[in-house]
């Protein structure tokens, strides 16, 4: 819950997770484009720093990520049942539209840096993306054993630069213990005993645990999130077919008493 008071605060609440089937789906729809949106926002501000960009290259650019902003705030509320309590979610897309307008950034000189508030947009996403590699960490302990990884293998580092006389100090066996551990093996740097080549393969070994630990975990992950979701939507069809029940029993209690009033009415 904390989580999502964070994203809240800021500004970047994102869909309201009771909201209606169809906001649920746009929202995560939405989510690779806003990222997309975000990397240009970085590429823009890199390639104008740059000049690769020039004045009217960026003008289009800048009408293209506003009205992208806008399209996608405007289309988001309009599905939202409760579209005041999604507004205030994301205070923040509001706050990025009006105050990056480009013609008012023409026009007044003076507001044309409020254009770099866009970059607001990538503190949301990183809240989310802390958030998700959170719950990451947090699945089967993963956040600790990750942590007694750092340790081991910084110390097999410091442990080879003792080893092995072909790796001769402490931060060249850090950086060969990372190597390796990660299976990527540039080959800079190589044991030539039998004891470093021990280790390294103990090395090597545990990379490819660490690795699969980690795809495993991801993949629990996401799988628990479809089944939330999977259970979020049953949830809300249950409370529909009760919906429907009560009716159905409410209409058959009225149809019992105007049957019990038609019988009355004949013996009468």
């Amino acid at each position: 819950m904390a989580k999502k008071n964070v994203d809240v605060l800021l500004g970047f609440g994102g869909v309201y997770p009771q909201e209606n089937t169809r906001a649920l789906y746009w929202g995560e729809k939405l989510e690779i484009p806003m990222l997309l949106m975000a990397l240009w926002i970085v590429l823009e501000w890199y390639l104008s720093a740059k000049g690769v960009m020039g004045p009217r290259d960026r003008d289009i650019s800048d009408w293209f990520v506003w009205t992208f902003f806008l399209m996608e705030t405007s289309w988001l509320v309009y599905l939202c049942d409760d579209k005041w309590r999604h507004l205030k979610r994301n205070w923040a897309n509001l706050v990025i539209i009006a105050s990056a307008v480009p013609f008012l950034q023409y026009t007044v000189h003076e507001l044309g840096a409020l254009r770099f508030l866009r970059l607001l947009f990538l503190v949301g996403l990183f809240v989310h993306n802390v958030s998700m590699v959170r719950a990451v960490l947090a699945q089967n302990h993963l956040g600790k054993t990750l942590l007694v990884v750092v340790v081991f293998v910084s110390g097999g580092g410091v442990v080879i630069s003792t080893l092995d006389p072909a790796i001769d100090n402490t931060w060249d066996g850090i950086w060969w213990a990372w190597v390796t551990v990660t299976t990527v093996g540039y080959g800079d740097l190589v044991p030539q005993t039998a004891s470093g080549r021990v280790f390294a393969v103990v090395l090597m070994l545990m990379g490819i645990s660490m690795l699969s630990l980690i795809t495993a975990n991801i993949s629990a992950y996401l799988m628990s999130r479809s089944t939330k979701k999977e259970l979020r939507l049953e949830e809300r069809e249950l409370r529909k077919l009760m919906l429907v029940e009560d009716r159905l029993d409410l209409i058959e209690a009225k149809l019992d008493r105007l049957l019990q009033e038609v019988e009355r009415r004949k013996q009468e």
